[in-house]
């Protein structure tokens, strides 16, 4: 492999990064954001949709990631199209690799092999943040379980019952 190649790995290794973390930065920007109205509207229908949101924001930037390297690959000519690209780009990058559309110039298969490392990296990225998400959801949901059970039991006076 040159040092055109490693040159070109490494930039788009930090690009997706960057791009990752700014996505990261983000969802976390929004989520502090929203916090007080998720307090006041703390129910399954709205932790539902917050998870929702979560994940639809995180594909896209995922689907940004794979786009930049077809970008790439369109840019450098190694597919006809960009179509052709974004979907050899998004097979790899999420380590399905059908095998259908490959690499035709032997230097720079390696890079189809960063991206799948890259890829499987960013996802973990994106899977640790949805358990955070969801362990803070419940965490609030423990807490307001524990309230409830600790709340004195009310004696209710049944007048027809005997004693």
């Amino acid at each position: 492999m040159t040092s055109q190649h490693i040159g070109s790995s490494v930039l788009l290794v930090v690009a997706t990064i960057f791009i990752h973390g700014i996505g990261t930065l983000v969802v976390f920007w929004t989520l502090y954001r929203a916090r007080v109205f998720a307090v006041r509207h703390f129910g399954v229908v709205h932790n539902a949709g917050l998870l929702a949101l979560v994940v639809i924001s995180l594909l896209a930037v995922h689907i940004a990631e794979a786009a930049s390297w077809a970008a790439f690959y369109s840019y450098k000519g190694l597919f006809g199209d960009f179509n052709t690209s974004l979907y050899f780009s998004m097979t790899t990058y999420t380590t399905v690799g059908y095998g259908d559309v490959v690499l035709r110039d032997k230097e720079w298969r390696i890079l189809a092999g960063v991206e799948a490392l890259t890829g499987s990296l960013m996802l973990c990225w994106s899977t640790v943040i949805m358990v955070q998400v969801i362990t803070k959801i419940y965490r609030q949901h423990r807490e307001i379980w524990e309230q409830q059970a600790s709340l004195p039991q009310e004696r209710v006076y049944r007048p027809d019952r005997r004693r």
